[in-house]
């Protein structure tokens, strides 16, 4: 069970340097209801699963991982550009069908960034979905860049799972 979460967090988690650039905040609308939009998006089959789950209130759940300096998982998941560090911390927040928050955090919040997609009903077969990239933030994040390649990931992903329904063009 460890070795299966530590293999998680390793992919999960962003180590080493870089930009955050070439993902950009995105709106877009299609035809279909936001419950099953959000399904589409974040079902149980999706990149999330395998993380603990630490609260499920129905429509509210919590998915959170922590890995702290002396876990067995630690090496894997050390950030490279902050080799003084002592606790990573992946968190994924769901309001379902409303919300999905993925945050990255070191040390308490030293370090963090994070993806949201928020998912507003316009009409009964209409939703619009936004997208944000929180930016680079805490008092350790100074001249400081993280490579954002897997979260990344997760978010094209998402997004391209909304290429399954017909795109709506909202007037200017």
């Amino acid at each position: 069970m460890m070795r299966r979460m530590a293999m998680i967090a390793a992919a999960l988690l962003l180590t080493g340097c870089g930009k955050i650039g070439d993902l950009v905040a995105q709106t877009r609308t299609v035809a279909a209801p936001r419950e099953q939009v959000f399904a589409k998006m974040f079902d149980d089959r999706s990149t999330f699963t395998g993380l603990p789950l630490v609260t499920n209130g129905g429509s509210t759940r919590l998915y959170e991982l922590v890995v702290q300096k002396g876990d067995p998982a630690w090496p894997a998941v050390a950030p490279k550009n902050r080799p003084d560090a002592y606790k990573v911390k992946l968190a994924v927040t769901m309001d379902i069908p409303r919300e999905t928050h993925i945050l990255y955090s070191e040390d308490d919040g030293a370090l963090s960034t994070g993806l949201k997609f928020t998912f507003e009903e316009l009409a009964p077969d209409r939703t619009r979905v936004a997208f944000t990239i929180d930016e680079l933030s805490g008092h350790a994040s100074d001249g400081m860049a993280v490579n954002a390649a897997k979260m990344h990931a997760i978010a094209r992903e998402a997004l391209n799972r909304l290429d399954d329904f017909e795109k709506v063009d909202e007037p200017a």
